[in-house]
Protein backbone atom coordinates (compact mmCIF):
# COMPACT_ATOMS: atom_id res chain seq x y z
CA UNK A 1 0.00 0.00 0.00
CA UNK A 2 0.99 3.62 -0.24
CA UNK A 3 3.59 4.59 2.37
CA UNK A 4 2.57 6.86 5.20
CA UNK A 5 2.37 10.36 3.75
CA UNK A 6 3.20 13.80 5.02
CA UNK A 7 1.60 17.04 3.93
CA UNK A 8 3.68 19.56 2.07
CA UNK A 9 5.84 22.02 4.02
CA UNK A 10 4.17 24.77 2.05
CA UNK A 11 0.71 23.77 3.22
CA UNK A 12 -1.66 26.48 4.45
CA UNK A 13 -5.01 25.87 6.08
CA UNK A 14 -8.02 27.97 7.06
CA UNK A 15 -8.86 29.16 10.50
CA UNK A 16 -12.06 28.34 12.32
CA UNK A 17 -14.61 25.63 11.68
CA UNK A 18 -15.78 24.60 8.26
CA UNK A 19 -19.00 26.12 6.87
CA UNK A 20 -21.95 25.55 9.16
CA UNK A 21 -24.84 23.62 7.60
CA UNK A 22 -28.24 25.28 7.34
CA UNK A 23 -30.58 25.24 10.31
CA UNK A 24 -33.39 22.87 11.16
CA UNK A 25 -35.17 21.14 8.33
CA UNK A 26 -37.68 18.37 7.75
CA UNK A 27 -36.10 15.11 6.53
CA UNK A 28 -39.17 14.48 4.37
CA UNK A 29 -40.16 17.75 2.70
CA UNK A 30 -39.12 21.38 2.76
CA UNK A 31 -41.08 24.32 1.40
CA UNK A 32 -40.16 27.90 0.70
CA UNK A 33 -42.21 30.77 2.03
CA UNK A 34 -43.93 30.91 -1.34
CA UNK A 35 -45.14 27.33 -0.93
CA UNK A 36 -42.82 25.82 -3.53
CA UNK A 37 -41.01 22.57 -2.87
CA UNK A 38 -37.44 23.17 -1.78
CA UNK A 39 -34.50 20.94 -2.67
CA UNK A 40 -33.13 19.84 0.69
CA UNK A 41 -30.37 17.57 -0.66
CA UNK A 42 -27.62 19.79 0.73
CA UNK A 43 -29.12 19.87 4.21
CA UNK A 44 -29.60 16.11 4.24
CA UNK A 45 -25.96 15.55 3.24
CA UNK A 46 -24.77 17.92 5.98
CA UNK A 47 -26.85 16.02 8.51
CA UNK A 48 -25.60 12.63 7.34
CA UNK A 49 -21.98 13.84 7.35
CA UNK A 50 -22.07 15.00 10.94
CA UNK A 51 -23.80 11.78 12.04
CA UNK A 52 -21.31 9.66 10.11
CA UNK A 53 -18.06 10.53 11.89
CA UNK A 54 -18.11 7.11 13.57
CA UNK A 55 -17.73 5.48 10.13
CA UNK A 56 -13.96 5.98 10.48
CA UNK A 57 -13.96 3.51 13.36
CA UNK A 58 -16.11 0.93 11.58
CA UNK A 59 -13.99 0.98 8.41
CA UNK A 60 -10.29 1.82 8.65
CA UNK A 61 -8.88 2.73 5.22
CA UNK A 62 -5.26 2.63 4.15
CA UNK A 63 -5.71 5.50 1.73
CA UNK A 64 -7.93 8.58 1.43
CA UNK A 65 -8.88 9.84 -2.03
CA UNK A 66 -10.00 13.48 -1.70
CA UNK A 67 -12.07 14.80 -4.61
CA UNK A 68 -12.30 18.30 -6.00
CA UNK A 69 -15.41 19.96 -7.42
CA UNK A 70 -14.34 19.66 -11.04
CA UNK A 71 -14.00 15.89 -10.63
CA UNK A 72 -17.58 15.58 -9.39
CA UNK A 73 -18.85 17.79 -12.20
CA UNK A 74 -16.85 16.45 -15.14
CA UNK A 75 -15.95 12.92 -14.10
CA UNK A 76 -18.75 11.71 -11.86
CA UNK A 77 -19.34 8.58 -13.96
CA UNK A 78 -15.65 7.69 -13.67
CA UNK A 79 -15.66 8.11 -9.89
CA UNK A 80 -18.90 6.15 -9.54
CA UNK A 81 -17.47 3.22 -11.44
CA UNK A 82 -14.20 3.43 -9.52
CA UNK A 83 -16.14 3.49 -6.24
CA UNK A 84 -18.14 0.43 -7.31
CA UNK A 85 -14.88 -1.38 -7.98
CA UNK A 86 -13.29 -0.56 -4.62
CA UNK A 87 -16.48 -1.76 -2.91
CA UNK A 88 -16.60 -4.94 -5.01
CA UNK A 89 -12.95 -5.70 -4.30
CA UNK A 90 -13.21 -4.61 -0.62
CA UNK A 91 -10.25 -2.30 -1.03
CA UNK A 92 -9.28 -0.20 2.02
CA UNK A 93 -9.85 3.14 0.28
CA UNK A 94 -12.23 5.88 1.39
CA UNK A 95 -13.35 8.64 -0.95
CA UNK A 96 -13.51 11.97 0.88
CA UNK A 97 -15.81 14.83 -0.14
CA UNK A 98 -14.55 18.09 1.43
CA UNK A 99 -17.34 19.87 3.27
CA UNK A 100 -16.97 23.07 1.25
CA UNK A 101 -17.69 21.20 -2.00
CA UNK A 102 -21.31 20.83 -0.91
CA UNK A 103 -21.95 24.57 -0.99
CA UNK A 104 -20.02 24.85 -4.25
CA UNK A 105 -22.23 22.18 -5.84
CA UNK A 106 -25.35 23.84 -4.49
CA UNK A 107 -24.28 27.14 -6.03
CA UNK A 108 -23.43 25.52 -9.35
CA UNK A 109 -26.96 24.13 -9.60
CA UNK A 110 -28.03 27.67 -10.41
CA UNK A 111 -25.86 27.76 -13.52
CA UNK A 112 -27.76 26.82 -16.67
CA UNK A 113 -24.94 24.87 -18.29
CA UNK A 114 -23.88 23.02 -15.16
CA UNK A 115 -27.03 22.52 -13.08
CA UNK A 116 -27.68 19.00 -14.38
CA UNK A 117 -24.17 17.82 -13.53
CA UNK A 118 -24.14 19.43 -10.09
CA UNK A 119 -27.54 17.92 -9.30
CA UNK A 120 -26.33 14.45 -10.27
CA UNK A 121 -23.24 14.83 -8.09
CA UNK A 122 -25.26 15.95 -5.06
CA UNK A 123 -27.72 13.06 -5.41
CA UNK A 124 -24.87 10.55 -5.70
CA UNK A 125 -23.15 11.91 -2.60
CA UNK A 126 -26.39 11.72 -0.59
CA UNK A 127 -27.02 8.14 -1.71
CA UNK A 128 -23.47 7.04 -0.81
CA UNK A 129 -23.70 8.77 2.56
CA UNK A 130 -26.85 6.80 3.36
CA UNK A 131 -25.03 3.58 2.48
CA UNK A 132 -22.11 4.46 4.78
CA UNK A 133 -19.53 2.42 2.95
CA UNK A 134 -16.64 3.98 1.08
CA UNK A 135 -17.70 7.62 0.58
CA UNK A 136 -17.38 10.04 3.48
CA UNK A 137 -18.25 13.74 3.63
CA UNK A 138 -15.97 15.77 5.88
CA UNK A 139 -17.77 16.65 9.10
CA UNK A 140 -17.50 20.05 10.76
CA UNK A 141 -15.28 18.58 13.50
CA UNK A 142 -12.80 17.14 10.98
CA UNK A 143 -10.63 20.22 10.54
CA UNK A 144 -7.18 21.34 11.62
CA UNK A 145 -8.34 24.87 12.48
CA UNK A 146 -5.07 26.45 11.37
CA UNK A 147 -4.62 30.07 10.41
CA UNK A 148 -5.38 31.48 6.99
CA UNK A 149 -2.96 34.03 5.61
CA UNK A 150 -4.21 37.39 4.28
CA UNK A 151 -2.93 36.62 0.78
CA UNK A 152 -4.98 33.42 0.75
CA UNK A 153 -8.37 35.01 1.38
CA UNK A 154 -9.21 35.18 -2.31
CA UNK A 155 -8.87 31.39 -2.44
CA UNK A 156 -10.72 30.59 0.77
CA UNK A 157 -12.42 27.49 -0.60
CA UNK A 158 -9.07 26.18 -1.81
CA UNK A 159 -7.75 26.59 1.70
CA UNK A 160 -10.72 24.71 3.13
CA UNK A 161 -9.94 21.83 0.78
CA UNK A 162 -6.25 21.95 1.71
CA UNK A 163 -7.24 21.81 5.36
CA UNK A 164 -9.41 18.75 4.64
CA UNK A 165 -6.47 16.99 2.97
CA UNK A 166 -4.21 17.87 5.86
CA UNK A 167 -6.67 16.59 8.49
CA UNK A 168 -7.06 13.17 6.88
CA UNK A 169 -3.38 13.10 5.87
CA UNK A 170 -2.39 13.07 9.54
CA UNK A 171 -4.12 9.68 9.79
CA UNK A 172 -3.40 7.91 6.52
CA UNK A 173 -1.94 8.82 3.12
CA UNK A 174 -4.05 11.24 1.08
CA UNK A 175 -4.20 11.65 -2.68
CA UNK A 176 -6.05 14.68 -4.00
CA UNK A 177 -7.84 14.23 -7.36
CA UNK A 178 -8.27 17.51 -9.20
CA UNK A 179 -7.63 19.52 -12.32
CA UNK A 180 -6.48 22.54 -10.31
CA UNK A 181 -2.73 22.98 -10.83
CA UNK A 182 -2.46 25.51 -8.01
CA UNK A 183 -3.83 23.15 -5.40
CA UNK A 184 -1.88 20.21 -6.78
CA UNK A 185 1.37 21.87 -5.78
CA UNK A 186 0.45 21.59 -2.09
CA UNK A 187 -0.44 17.90 -1.92
CA UNK A 188 0.29 14.67 -3.76
CA UNK A 189 -2.29 14.87 -6.53
CA UNK A 190 -3.75 13.19 -9.57
CA UNK A 191 -4.48 15.56 -12.45
CA UNK A 192 -7.74 14.77 -14.27
CA UNK A 193 -7.05 17.20 -17.12
CA UNK A 194 -7.29 14.58 -19.86
CA UNK A 195 -9.97 13.60 -22.35
CA UNK A 196 -8.97 9.98 -21.78
CA UNK A 197 -9.60 10.07 -18.04
CA UNK A 198 -11.24 6.84 -16.84
CA UNK A 199 -11.34 4.52 -13.84
CA UNK A 200 -8.42 2.58 -15.35
CA UNK A 201 -6.46 5.81 -15.81
CA UNK A 202 -7.17 6.62 -12.18
CA UNK A 203 -5.93 3.16 -11.14
CA UNK A 204 -2.74 3.61 -13.18
CA UNK A 205 -2.06 6.95 -11.53
CA UNK A 206 -2.60 5.39 -8.12
CA UNK A 207 -0.23 2.56 -9.07
CA UNK A 208 2.41 5.17 -9.88
CA UNK A 209 2.00 6.35 -6.30
CA UNK A 210 2.44 2.84 -4.91
CA UNK A 211 -1.21 1.76 -4.72
CA UNK A 212 -1.96 -1.38 -6.73
CA UNK A 213 -5.63 -1.89 -7.62
CA UNK A 214 -6.15 -5.08 -9.65
CA UNK A 215 -9.23 -6.42 -11.42
CA UNK A 216 -10.79 -3.11 -12.41
CA UNK A 217 -13.51 -3.40 -15.02
CA UNK A 218 -13.09 -1.95 -18.49
CA UNK A 219 -14.48 1.58 -18.44
CA UNK A 220 -16.94 1.21 -21.32
CA UNK A 221 -19.82 3.28 -19.90
CA UNK A 222 -20.99 5.97 -22.35
CA UNK A 223 -20.44 9.48 -21.01
CA UNK A 224 -22.24 12.73 -21.70
CA UNK A 225 -20.33 15.83 -20.71
CA UNK A 226 -21.15 19.41 -21.56
CA UNK A 227 -19.50 21.08 -18.57
CA UNK A 228 -16.26 21.56 -20.48
CA UNK A 229 -15.55 24.95 -18.87
CA UNK A 230 -14.30 23.14 -15.75
CA UNK A 231 -11.36 21.53 -17.54
CA UNK A 232 -7.97 22.74 -16.40
CA UNK A 233 -9.09 24.39 -13.18
CA UNK A 234 -11.30 24.18 -10.15
CA UNK A 235 -14.94 25.23 -10.24
CA UNK A 236 -15.59 28.09 -7.83
CA UNK A 237 -18.43 30.45 -7.02
CA UNK A 238 -17.79 34.19 -6.97
CA UNK A 239 -19.99 37.24 -6.81
CA UNK A 240 -21.87 37.69 -10.07
CA UNK A 241 -22.75 41.01 -11.63
CA UNK A 242 -25.52 42.00 -13.98
CA UNK A 243 -23.03 43.07 -16.62
CA UNK A 244 -21.20 39.70 -16.73
CA UNK A 245 -20.59 38.80 -20.37
CA UNK A 246 -21.60 35.19 -19.72
CA UNK A 247 -23.56 34.70 -16.53
CA UNK A 248 -23.65 30.96 -17.12
CA UNK A 249 -19.89 30.59 -17.37
CA UNK A 250 -18.12 28.90 -14.46
CA UNK A 251 -15.30 30.78 -12.80
CA UNK A 252 -11.99 29.00 -13.24
CA UNK A 253 -8.97 29.30 -10.98
CA UNK A 254 -6.69 29.59 -14.00
CA UNK A 255 -6.97 30.67 -17.61
CA UNK A 256 -9.05 28.04 -19.42
CA UNK A 257 -7.70 26.52 -22.61
CA UNK A 258 -9.96 26.13 -25.66
CA UNK A 259 -11.55 22.70 -25.66
CA UNK A 260 -14.11 20.99 -27.81
CA UNK A 261 -17.46 19.58 -26.79
CA UNK A 262 -16.93 16.10 -25.36
CA UNK A 263 -19.42 13.38 -26.16
CA UNK A 264 -18.76 9.66 -25.78
CA UNK A 265 -20.10 7.62 -27.51
CA UNK A 266 -20.90 9.23 -30.86
CA UNK A 267 -24.52 9.97 -29.93
CA UNK A 268 -25.11 12.23 -26.92
CA UNK A 269 -28.72 11.10 -26.40
CA UNK A 270 -27.60 7.56 -25.56
CA UNK A 271 -25.21 8.76 -22.87
CA UNK A 272 -27.61 11.39 -21.50
CA UNK A 273 -30.31 8.72 -21.36
CA UNK A 274 -28.09 6.53 -19.16
CA UNK A 275 -27.47 9.50 -16.86
CA UNK A 276 -31.23 10.10 -16.65
CA UNK A 277 -31.80 6.44 -15.73
CA UNK A 278 -29.12 6.52 -13.07
CA UNK A 279 -30.06 9.89 -11.57
CA UNK A 280 -33.84 9.57 -11.45
CA UNK A 281 -33.68 5.98 -10.21
CA UNK A 282 -31.79 7.31 -7.18
CA UNK A 283 -34.21 10.21 -6.72
CA UNK A 284 -37.40 8.16 -7.15
CA UNK A 285 -36.26 5.40 -4.79
CA UNK A 286 -35.31 7.99 -2.18
CA UNK A 287 -38.63 9.82 -2.66
CA UNK A 288 -40.63 6.59 -2.39
CA UNK A 289 -38.92 5.70 0.87
CA UNK A 290 -39.64 9.12 2.34
CA UNK A 291 -43.29 8.97 1.23
CA UNK A 292 -43.59 5.52 2.85
CA UNK A 293 -42.15 6.81 6.11
CA UNK A 294 -44.41 9.87 6.03
CA UNK A 295 -47.45 7.61 5.47
CA UNK A 296 -46.44 5.26 8.30
CA UNK A 297 -45.95 2.39 5.85
CA UNK A 298 -42.25 1.74 6.23
CA UNK A 299 -42.72 -1.79 7.56
CA UNK A 300 -43.24 -4.88 5.41
CA UNK A 301 -46.95 -5.63 5.12
CA UNK A 302 -48.14 -9.00 6.38
CA UNK A 303 -51.50 -8.75 4.62
CA UNK A 304 -52.13 -11.25 1.82
CA UNK A 305 -54.24 -8.57 0.13
CA UNK A 306 -51.41 -6.02 -0.01
CA UNK A 307 -49.61 -5.49 -3.34
CA UNK A 308 -46.71 -7.88 -3.86
CA UNK A 309 -44.12 -5.13 -3.46
CA UNK A 310 -45.53 -4.16 -0.05
CA UNK A 311 -44.85 -7.70 1.16
CA UNK A 312 -41.08 -7.47 0.63
CA UNK A 313 -38.25 -5.39 2.04
CA UNK A 314 -37.83 -1.98 0.42
CA UNK A 315 -34.29 -2.88 -0.68
CA UNK A 316 -35.90 -5.44 -3.01
CA UNK A 317 -38.33 -2.98 -4.59
CA UNK A 318 -37.78 -2.39 -8.29
CA UNK A 319 -38.19 0.98 -9.95
CA UNK A 320 -41.54 -0.26 -11.29
CA UNK A 321 -42.59 -1.02 -7.69
CA UNK A 322 -41.64 2.49 -6.61
CA UNK A 323 -43.60 4.08 -9.45
CA UNK A 324 -46.62 1.88 -8.74
CA UNK A 325 -46.56 2.94 -5.10
CA UNK A 326 -46.26 6.63 -5.98
CA UNK A 327 -49.11 6.23 -8.46
CA UNK A 328 -51.23 4.64 -5.72
CA UNK A 329 -50.54 7.55 -3.38
CA UNK A 330 -50.59 10.46 -5.83
CA UNK A 331 -52.83 9.27 -8.72
CA UNK A 332 -50.38 9.97 -11.51
CA UNK A 333 -51.50 10.39 -15.09
CA UNK A 334 -50.59 7.64 -17.59
CA UNK A 335 -47.47 8.38 -19.59
CA UNK A 336 -46.60 7.33 -23.13
CA UNK A 337 -44.06 5.80 -23.18
CA UNK A 338 -44.40 4.26 -19.70
CA UNK A 339 -42.01 5.97 -17.33
CA UNK A 340 -40.62 2.73 -15.89
CA UNK A 341 -39.75 1.50 -19.39
CA UNK A 342 -37.91 4.71 -20.35
CA UNK A 343 -35.95 4.52 -17.09
CA UNK A 344 -34.49 1.09 -17.90
CA UNK A 345 -31.37 0.45 -20.00
CA UNK A 346 -31.79 -0.98 -23.46
CA UNK A 347 -32.36 -4.77 -23.63
CA UNK A 348 -33.10 -5.08 -19.89
CA UNK A 349 -36.78 -5.84 -20.65
CA UNK A 350 -38.79 -5.89 -23.89
CA UNK A 351 -39.66 -2.41 -25.13
CA UNK A 352 -36.57 -0.63 -23.80
CA UNK A 353 -34.44 1.46 -26.16
CA UNK A 354 -31.35 3.57 -26.52
CA UNK A 355 -31.68 7.27 -25.85
CA UNK A 356 -31.54 8.16 -29.55
CA UNK A 357 -34.32 5.66 -30.34
CA UNK A 358 -36.88 7.54 -28.24
CA UNK A 359 -38.52 10.38 -30.16
CA UNK A 360 -38.25 14.01 -29.12
CA UNK A 361 -41.89 13.84 -28.06
CA UNK A 362 -41.13 10.74 -25.96
CA UNK A 363 -38.46 12.71 -24.11
CA UNK A 364 -40.87 15.59 -23.57
CA UNK A 365 -43.54 13.23 -22.23
CA UNK A 366 -41.10 11.62 -19.83
CA UNK A 367 -39.87 14.97 -18.54
CA UNK A 368 -43.50 16.02 -18.03
CA UNK A 369 -44.25 12.80 -16.11
CA UNK A 370 -41.24 13.30 -13.86
CA UNK A 371 -42.33 16.88 -13.26
CA UNK A 372 -45.79 15.69 -12.24
CA UNK A 373 -44.24 13.37 -9.65
CA UNK A 374 -42.16 16.22 -8.25
CA UNK A 375 -45.19 18.53 -8.14
CA UNK A 376 -47.64 16.07 -6.56
CA UNK A 377 -45.06 14.89 -4.02
CA UNK A 378 -43.88 18.49 -3.48
CA UNK A 379 -40.29 17.31 -3.82
CA UNK A 380 -37.72 19.94 -4.66
CA UNK A 381 -34.92 17.56 -5.63
CA UNK A 382 -37.06 15.94 -8.34
CA UNK A 383 -38.48 19.26 -9.55
CA UNK A 384 -35.03 20.83 -9.71
CA UNK A 385 -33.58 17.89 -11.61
CA UNK A 386 -36.47 18.01 -14.07
CA UNK A 387 -35.67 21.64 -14.86
CA UNK A 388 -31.99 20.81 -15.38
CA UNK A 389 -32.94 17.88 -17.60
CA UNK A 390 -35.18 20.10 -19.72
CA UNK A 391 -32.19 22.32 -20.44
CA UNK A 392 -29.84 19.45 -21.23
CA UNK A 393 -32.35 17.63 -23.45
CA UNK A 394 -33.13 20.83 -25.34
CA UNK A 395 -29.41 21.39 -25.84
CA UNK A 396 -28.74 17.87 -27.16
CA UNK A 397 -31.73 17.94 -29.51
CA UNK A 398 -30.44 21.24 -30.88
CA UNK A 399 -27.23 19.52 -32.00
CA UNK A 400 -26.87 18.10 -35.50
CA UNK A 401 -26.38 14.46 -34.52
CA UNK A 402 -26.67 11.55 -36.89
CA UNK A 403 -28.14 8.22 -35.74
CA UNK A 404 -25.55 5.55 -34.97
CA UNK A 405 -25.67 1.84 -35.69
CA UNK A 406 -27.19 -0.81 -33.50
Amino acid sequence: MHPQGQYSAGWHSPSGALPTPPGNYSPVLLFSSAGDAHDDTLQRIYSAANEDVEMKDAFIPELYLVLDTNVLIDYLDVMKRFNEDIERLSLPITIIIPNVLLSELDGLKKREKIGWFASRASAWILNKMKERKTVHVQARSETCNTAIEPHQRERTNDMYIADCCRFFGMRKPVIFVSGDVNLQTTVESLNTDSKGWSNRALARRLADSGVNIPQLRVDDIPKYKRSHHTEGGRVTETDRHADDEDADMMDIDQDPQPVEEFFVPSHALDALHLQVIDHFTLLLRDLTQRVRISAGESEVSQSLHAPAYRRKEFSLWTLADCLEYLDLKKKLRPCNPPLYRFLLPRCSVPGTRRGQDWTHQDWKNIISALGEIGTKCEDGSVLGSVEYLKQEAAYVFSLQLRPTGQ
